[in-house]
């Protein structure tokens, strides 16, 4: 399996386990639930973890397609300029998760956790939805082009065919 196969196959799993993490993070602290909260911290965990393999699969992928027909290099370099924001702040909310996990008492130090744990929950979840957009729209024109004929960049198709000669 080279990095283009594993790239792709891995791409969706912090994607969705920082959202959900996330979600269930909320739920949690909505309804005060300590099982809850931890579960959540451990999936959040999971997904930094998972992000590293991605992102570092990522140069390999890019190598491989950034000269096929139809292929944006503006949009590759916006997706592993976002992709390098949303790895760090996913992989800082995990470690701080698991220092959280650790030191689960009612503490000072347990309830700052539990509120960085959250801004960088939201922070990662949205970036890792822009990456994740970013990355589709590498080699799916029907989602670059969906903003009236502009991609992310804001390139008009005529744009695009002279950026691609």
């Amino acid at each position: 399996m080279n990095s283009v196969q594993m790239h792709l196959m891995l791409t969706h799993v912090p994607i969705i386990l920082s959202i959900t993490g996330l979600v269930m993070f909320i739920v949690a602290l909505l309804i005060k639930n300590t099982t809850l909260t931890k579960t959540s911290y451990i999936i959040i965990v999971i997904a930094g973890v998972a992000s590293l393999p991605v992102f570092f699969t990522g140069e390999g992928t890019e190598e491989a397609i950034e000269r096929m027909p139809g292929v944006s290099e503006a949009i590759i370099e916006k997706h592993e300029e976002i992709a390098k924001l949303a790895m760090a702040s996913i992989v800082a909310a995990g470690i701080l998760a698991l220092a959280a996990l650790l030191s689960f008492q009612k503490t000072m130090v347990a309830r700052v956790l539990k509120v960085v744990v959250l801004l960088l929950a939201i922070a990662s979840s949205s970036l890792m939805a822009q990456t994740a957009h970013l990355g589709g729209q590498i080699r799916h024109t029907e989602i670059r082009n969906a903003a009236g004929g502009r991609d992310a960049q804001g390139l008009g198709k005529q744009q695009q065919d002279q950026d691609d000669d």
